[in-house]
């Protein structure tokens, strides 16, 4: 059992008091998650209630990451067997939304791929692959069954579609604007997924917590720290963690670390298609969901009159941040299939995703597309671009 919360301060409220109680006399983890929670937002935030409120934090995670763990014993090798769709192409990207939301309408659009439409509602149960092209490329589409309020918490198929979702390297949502309320659709699909530590917003910030063998605690920033070293292995010594090497990329705050020792919250690129703009109060609707999603691009599809869905395949290609590298021998043209990275990727990332032979023994590379000439000189730290094409020398 969890020790009791020490050192309280004198100027709580008294429902701080009750909930507290509550908490210690809770037996299921659920009901524990709940009461911190509410014990959590009734403390007021101010300097003196700072050290409480990181301790409860700590406390919440820990619990969380009970809960998660006792999810995963249940029922996991059912679930990881009948919603696990082994990837092709240059991605896999899995299509979320709520039943009647065009899914399959969208996924056969695309891709070709003949799943069952009918007029009610949970057609699709299992997920449906099928392959979608951008130029010389084929990128995965897959079909999850719908997903619903409460599908974090283990309901139906839920822990099964938020695996895919894990599992893929970016979604797509489908919004049904012909709903009577079509932003509690993507308010719940981006919760469902949050509560899961998959987020569709990309951080300022970056935590990669590396554990070792021995050495001690390592803080390693790629830019200036706004978190003093101190603090940060001081978090770490908390938590029983004495020797890891911790990357800090872009501003991160303690919490932020927190997560990351407990649960690896992942980030997923994401489209978001509103279907059926040709429905009657479209335009009204989608002022509204712009106006309450500004950092996401909405873009209005009609799967029925088949409007804006030319556009899909190069915007699923943007929001990847992938990059086409071509690579050749001498006098020879370039082979047909390119290799798949990520944006930034250098010469040297080539190389290694070639052979590590051709990294340790690697001379000098000709470059063609970005490069200042044709078959430009090259060396490992060259960023490479989209279409690039390389003739290693080893």
């Amino acid at each position: 059992m969890l020790p009791n919360i020490i050192e309280m301060p004198t100027n709580l409220p008294p429902e701080c008091t009750v909930l507290e109680k509550k908490y210690l006399q809770a037996r299921r983890t659920s009901e524990k998650i709940e009461t911190l929670q509410k014990y959590l937002s009734a403390i007021p935030k101010h300097k003196g209630t700072e050290r409480l409120c990181a301790r409860l934090k700590t406390r919440l995670a820990r619990l969380r990451l009970a809960e998660e763990e006792t999810k995963k014993r249940r029922g996991s090798s059912y679930l990881s067997s009948r919603y696990t769709v082994k990837k092709g192409g240059a991605a896999q990207i899995v299509i979320l939304g709520f039943t009647g939301s065009g899914k399959s309408s969208i996924l056969k659009l695309l891709t070709g791929a003949k799943p069952e439409i009918y007029g009610y509602p949970f057609t699709t149960t299992k997920p449906i692959p099928g392959m979608m092209a951008f130029e010389d490329i084929q990128i995965q589409l897959v079909e999850a069954p719908a997903l619903f309020a409460g599908a974090s918490k283990g309901s139906g198929w839920g822990p099964g579609v938020l695996g895919m979702a894990r599992n893929a390297d970016g979604l797509m949502f489908v919004i049904d604007l012909s709903a009577p309320n079509p932003r509690f659709q993507l308010e719940t699909l981006i919760d469902e997924l949050d509560k899961s530590h998959i987020t569709i917003m990309e951080r300022r910030g970056k935590v990669e917590i590396e554990r070792k063998e021995s050495g001690g605690i390592q803080v390693v920033s790629l830019n200036e720290l706004n978190l003093s070293v101190h603090d940060v292995k001081h978090l770490m010594n908390k938590m029983k963690i004495d020797n890891a090497v911790v990357k800090i990329r872009g501003d991160v705050t303690l919490e932020d670390i927190t997560q990351a020792i407990f649960h690896k919250t992942i980030y997923k690129p994401t489209i978001v298609l509103v279907n059926k703009i040709d429905v009657a109060d479209a335009e009204r609707k989608l002022r509204t969901l712009r106006e309450a999603f500004t950092p996401l691009t909405l873009i209005t599809v009609s799967a029925v009159l088949k409007l804006g869905v030319e556009n899909i395949p190069q915007r699923v290609y943007e929001a990847l941040k992938i990059i086409r590298v071509y690579t050749k021998r001498p006098r020879q043209p370039p082979v047909e299939k390119p290799m798949i990275m990520r944006e930034q990727s250098t010469v040297g990332d080539a190389a290694k995703m070639i052979h590590k032979d051709f990294y340790k023994d690697f001379k000098y590379a000709r470059l063609w597309g970005s490069s200042m000439y044709p078959g430009e000189r090259v060396g490992l730290n060259r960023v490479l671009q989209d279409k690039d094409v390389l003739e290693f020398s080893v």
